[in-house]
């Protein structure tokens, strides 16, 4: 079930990636659902206006980039700390 929870937000930005690029390149892209609330600044600006408009409800907030950076956590991938819901 994890995996699911932001599936339909993951494949709409995917969707909408070269759209958001052409005007939005470096900011921050609120998306709830198949819809996108908002363009920010920051992450924290967009999570925050996420929260005002949708209440605490799952979201996707992220950086509009051509290439989404991959990121790693040692202490996760080496079993020093958990992710279980």
């Amino acid at each position: 079930m994890p995996t699911e929870v932001l599936a339909s937000e993951q494949a709409f930005y995917k969707e909408s990636r070269e759209s958001l690029l052409k005007d939005h390149l470096g900011k921050w892209a609120l998306i709830i659902g198949r819809k996108v609330l908002g363009i920010y600044d920051s992450p924290d600006k967009a999570y925050a206006e996420g929260l005002r408009a949708a209440g605490n409800v799952p979201m996707l907030v992220i950086q509009v980039l051509p290439e989404q950076p991959t990121v790693r956590f040692p202490a996760l991938q080496f079993g020093l700390v958990s992710a279980r819901l």
